[in-house]
C-alpha cells in the first residue's frame, strides 16, 4: 500500500479514504435505483398481483433475517486466507463484483404485463431478490464491520463519515436519476431493462474503485490474529448467545432502532417517486423525478459539512438527537401537494423543496450513521474484549434491509386499501380520492413517525455521549483492541 501515516489522528491517505467512501455510493446508488423501480415494475409495469407481491416481499423478509446475521457470524471466523488477505477482504470482493449482474436480473423478468404469468412473475421476482439481498449482505457487512477497527480516530473516522456521505447522496440521487434518463416511458419494459444495465455498469465501476480502501494492512491483520486466537482459547459462543448479547446492549439496539427508521424514511421516499409524480402531481414525465433528485442533492451536500460540525462541537449522540428531531417535522408540508394551488408544476417544485428542507435534516443521520455505530462497536469490545463486528453488522443490516419488507406491506396494504388502481396506464386516468390520502401517508406520515421514534431512542436510551467515547477510545489502545 502506498498509504503514509500523515498525522497520529489520520492514518491512511485521503485516497484511502476517499475510496473507502464509495461504499456508501454502492450501498445508496443501487438500493436508490431498486427503491424507486423495482415495486412499480412489478406492480405497475408487469401487473404482478398486490397479493403475490407482498408474499415475494415477505419471503425475502425471512431469507433477510437468517442472511444476515449468519453471514455476518461466519465473517467473524478465522480462514486459511486470513493470514494473507485478512478477515474482510475476500468476502467483500468477490460480493461487490457479482452484486451489479443481480440487480439487472431483477429487471429481467421474461414476461409481458398484464393478469396472466402471475406465477412466473412471482417466482421471478422472489428468487432475484434471494439472490440480490445474499451478495448485498456479503459485500456490505463485511465493509462496514472494517471500518470501527480500521478506522480508529474519531477525526479519521468522522473524514471518512464525510466521504460516505458526499459519495453516498451521489448515489442515491444518481439512483433516483439514471433510470428516468433512460425511460422514455414509464410502462415500457425495454427501458426499465436497458436502465438496469446502465445501473450495473456504473455499479461494477465504482467497485472496482472501492477496493483499495478496503484493503487490510499487514498490522491489522496480524491484530486480527491476535484477536482471533485469544477468541480460540475461550469457549465459543453459539449462533443464539451471540445474537442475545447483540439484542441485549440497549446502546446498539437503540442506534439499530434509529437506522431502521432513517431506512424506512429513505425506501418510502424512493419508492413512491413515480407513484407520486404520476398520481398526485399527474404528470408523465419521468423527468420530474430529476428535478426533485437534484433538489434533494443539493440540499444533502450543503447539510454535509454542517452537520459533520455539529458532530464534532458536541458529539455523535446530540448532533443524532437534533438531526432526527428536526427532520421529523419537515414532511409536514408534503400533506398538501395536490390541494388547491399546489398542482401541477407548483405541486412538483412545492414537493421539490420540501424534499430539499428533508434532505439538509437527514444529512445529520448520513454524515454521522458511520461514526456513531464505531462508537458503538467500541463500546462493545471494550467490555467483551472480542471483536464480532460481523455479527453486529449482520443484525444492523438486517434491520436496515428490513425496511423493504415494512415497504412492501404497507404499499400494498394501503394502496389496495386506498383503492389505487395498478393498470390506470397514464396520469389523465382518474385515480380515486383516497388512493390520494394513501400516497400522502405513505410518503409524509409513516416515515415521519418512524424517524420520530428514532429521536426518543437516541435520546432517552442511547448513552454514548463524547465523555464515554473518549474513555472507550483510551480504554481501546491500552488494551490492544
Amino acid at each position: 500500500m502506498n498509504d503514509v501515516k500523515e498525522t497520529q489522528e489520520f492514518k491512511y491517505s485521503f485516497g484511502t479514504h476517499a475510496s473507502y467512501g464509495l461504499g456508501g455510493f454502492l450501498d445508496n446508488f443501487i438500493q436508490a435505483a431498486f427503491t424507486t423501480r423495482l415495486f412499480y415494475y412489478y406492480l405497475v409495469v408487469l401487473n404482478l398481483n398486490f397479493l403475490y407481491l407482498g408474499i415475494a416481499y415477505a419471503i425475502f423478509g425471512l431469507w433477510n433475517m437468517v442472511n444476515d446475521v449468519v453471514l455476518g457470524n461466519l465473517s467473524d471466523r478465522k480462514y486459511k486466507w486470513t493470514s494473507k488477505w485478512g478477515r474482510r477482504f475476500p468476502w467483500f470482493t468477490f460480493g461487490i463484483l457479482t452484486y451489479a449482474v443481480s440487480y439487472w436480473a431483477l429487471f429481467a423478468a421474461p414476461f409481458s404485463a398484464g393478469a396472466t404469468q402471475q406465477l412466473g412473475k412471482f417466482f421471478w421476482c422472489l428468487l432475484t431478490l434471494i439472490v440480490f439481498e445474499f451478495l448485498f449482505s456479503l459485500w456490505q457487512i463485511n465493509w462496514l464491520s472494517i471500518f470501527p477497527d480500521k478506522y480508529r480516530t474519531t477525526r479519521e473516522r468522522n473524514r471518512i463519515g464525510v466521504w460516505t456521505t458526499v459519495w453516498g447522496v451521489i448515489g442515491i440521487v444518481l439512483g433516483v436519476l439514471i433510470p428516468p434518463l433512460v425511460m422514455s416511458e414509464y410502462k415500457n419494459w425495454n427501458d426499465y431493462f436497458l436502465s438496469a444495465v446502465v445501473v450495473a455498469i456504473v455499479t461494477l465501476v465504482a467497485a472496482v474503485a472501492s477496493i483499495h480502501g478496503m484493503r487490510e494492512d499487514q498490522e491489522l491483520i496480524d491484530r486480527q490474529l491476535e484477536i482471533l486466537e485469544r477468541k480460540e482459547e475461550k469457549e465459543k459462543e453459539s449462533f443464539i448467545q451471540i445474537l442475545k448479547s447483540c439484542l441485549a446492549d440497549k446502546n446498539f439496539l437503540a442506534y439499530v432502532l434509529t437506522y431502521l427508521g432513517h431506512q424506512v424514511m429513505t425506501v418510502f421516499l424512493l419508492g413512491l417517486l413515480p407513484f407520486w409524480n404520476t398520481v398526485v402531481i399527474g404528470s408523465d414525465d419521468p423527468d420530474n423525478e430529476i428535478v426533485m433528485g437534484i433538489f434533494f442533492l443539493i440540499a444533502v451536500l450543503i447539510g454535509t459539512p454542517f452537520w459533520s460540525y455539529v458532530g464534532r462541537k458536541v458529539g455523535n449522540r446530540k448532533a443524532f438527537i437534533l438531526g432526527t428531531f428536526t427532520t421529523t417535522w419537515l414532511f409536514i408540508p408534503l400533506w398538501f401537494v395536490g390541494v388547491g394551488p399546489l398542482v401541477g408544476d407548483i405541486a412538483l417544485f412545492f414537493t421539490a423543496t420540501v424534499l430539499a428542507s428533508i434532505g439538509f435534516g437527514i444529512g445529520a443521520i448520513w454524515t454521522l450513521m458511520y461514526p456513531c455505530f464505531s462508537d458503538v462497536m467500541d463500546n462493545i469490545v471494550v467490555r467483551s474484549e472480542e471483536r464480532k463486528e460481523g455479527a453486529y453488522t449482520g443484525i444492523r443490516t438486517f434491520f436496515g434491509r428490513f425496511s423493504f419488507v415494512l415497504q412492501a406491506l404497507f404499499f400494498s396494504l394501503i394502496l389496495w386499501a386506498t383503492g389505487f388502481n395498478p393498470y390506470v396506464l397514464n396520469p389523465t386516468d382518474p385515480q380515486p380520492a383516497s388512493a390520494f390520502i394513501g400516497l400522502r401517508i405513505l410518503f409524509s406520515l409513516i416515515p415521519q413517525i418512524f424517524y420520530f421514534i428514532g429521536f426518543l431512542l437516541m435520546w432517552k436510551v442511547y448513552e454514548l455521549d463524547m465523555a464515554c467515547v473518549a474513555e472507550n477510545r483510551e480504554l481501546l489502545e491500552q488494551k490492544i483492541l
